[in-house]
């Protein structure tokens, strides 16, 4: 019986491919959406719940969230340290995180900050970054992977992709385990290295401070300008320069500066309560004045959340439509079927062979292309996440390929369902047609 419905296929492979071809597409593109939607939403969520706030420049709130919590987008500016150590003396706060973005290292981010950035993270090789220690470095498992490093090795940043690098290179003492979402892609430093990379590098000479001004808006002539008056300068991440040494000794603000400070608050009220105080609030250092802003990550996520869900549900209501064209089509192809073979039913009932076999014959045929199409259907989804995967990234989100959810199976089952349960309705009212029942 099996032999004679792989045969039966390959006469009629047109209506065979038409068939796999509905239901690849109706469980591919179902399975497809389902996962991408859960794993973006896991993705935004996972890392939110980590703090009660997040401080920094007045701008974007959703970018300021992408930025310090996924790595992605640019930095929305800077705010002084000093905030920092304000923050640290409220009674509100457990504990205060500062967030640094600058550099790179062969297309990934450099981000500075303190150990308990990574608190929740396991190390796969060496040890964590030390709080006092500028130029060590603990590298994401993409970072280290792609770029064959070890515990041990040393890495050049720079300012941007294919720029210049920094004379003093980072020492790697760490490598993070895979955990399938941004930080597998980081290179993450105490934050005083950021500062001491752009503050001391005759590394940092004329050119590049013309560079650097240009970049902030400056015309050439004023760059030029400036960059011979301040040989020693340092432009930092908003635009502003200086790096003038107070009387004594340390830098002013405008070396110490922040992309943003995260902060985990005693119990959610305090969060409300800092959010409210520090969102819209001009900060003074010195005579210079900072607008800020405080978001709750949790609250901006889920605004981020709303708009990828209202997507998926269009997806969904796709996918809808295309399973029922997909029964359609399904029973068109088996009643054709049946009417083009009612010769072969007619020869094979007068051999003697029951219509419950005949019957059979073509649930098993309808059965073999049901599977074919759900397992091509899922291997095509897998080839789809990864040519998804660097849009889904710039989400924040990083897409695990080995990740399969229950309810992908349960819509595989249905649509392998779906392809059979037309062949047994028409086998079964066409056994009851005098022409084929005898």
């Amino acid at each position: 019986m099996l032999k004679f419905a792989l045969k039966n296929m390959a006469i009629k492979k047109v209506q065979v491919i038409l068939i796999i071809i509905s239901i690849v597409l109706s469980a591919g593109v179902g399975v497809l959406a389902f996962n991408v939607s859960e794993q973006v939403s896991e993705g935004l969520t996972n890392n939110a719940g980590y703090y009660s706030a997040i401080i920094g420049p007045s701008g974007s709130a959703t970018q300021l969230a992408m930025n310090t919590m996924y790595f992605t987008d640019e930095p929305v500016g800077t705010i002084p340290y000093s905030l920092v150590s304000e923050l640290s003396q409220d009674s509100r706060v457990k504990e205060v995180i500062p967030f640094a973005m600058a550099d790179n290292y062969n297309g990934f981010s450099v981000v500075g900050t303190t150990p308990a950035f990574l608190s929740a993270k396991t190390l796969a090789k060496g040890r964590m970054f030390t709080e006092g220690e500028a130029f060590e470095a603990v590298v994401g498992s993409t970072v280290a992977e792609l770029n064959k490093l070890e515990i041990g090795d040393e890495l050049y940043t720079s300012h941007s992709v294919g720029g210049d690098k920094h004379a003093h290179p980072l020492k790697v003492v760490g490598i993070l385990e895979e955990s399938h979402s941004g930080f597998d892609k980081v290179v993450f430093t105490q934050i005083k290295t950021i500062w001491q990379a752009h503050d001391h590098s005759g590394e940092h000479d004329e050119a590049n401070i013309g560079v650097d001004l240009l970049s902030a808006g400056h015309t050439t002539e004023e760059a030029t300008e400036q960059a011979t008056e301040d040989g020693h300068g340092h432009v930092t991440e908003d635009g502003g320069h200086g790096d003038e040494e107070h009387e004594d000794g340390e830098h002013s603000h405008t070396s110490n500066t922040v992309c943003a400070i995260l902060v985990k608050t005693l119990n959610p009220t305090y969060a409300m309560s800092i959010v409210n105080e520090y969102n819209g609030k001009v900060y003074m250092h010195g005579e210079d004045s900072y607008s800020l802003q405080a978001i709750e990550p949790m609250d901006t996520m889920r605004g981020v959340l709303e708009e990828t869900d209202n997507t998926k549900y269009i997806v969904f209501v796709l996918c809808a439509i295309i399973l029922i064209m997909n029964i359609i089509i399904i029973s068109i192809i088996t009643l054709l079927n049946m009417y083009h073979s009612a010769k072969e039913i007619s020869l094979m009932r007068l051999i003697g062979i029951s219509m419950k076999k005949i019957n059979m014959l073509y649930l098993i045929q309808n059965s073999l292309i049901g599977l074919v199409s759900t397992a091509l259907a899922f291997g095509i989804s897998r080839a789809c996440l990864v040519l998804m995967s660097d849009y889904v990234e710039s989400m924040g989100a990083v897409l695990n390929l080995s990740k399969v959810y229950p309810l992908e199976w349960v819509i595989l089952f249905a649509v392998f369902l779906i392809s059979v349960i037309p062949t047994v309705i028409c086998t079964v009212s066409m056994s009851k047609k005098d022409g084929i029942n005898n």
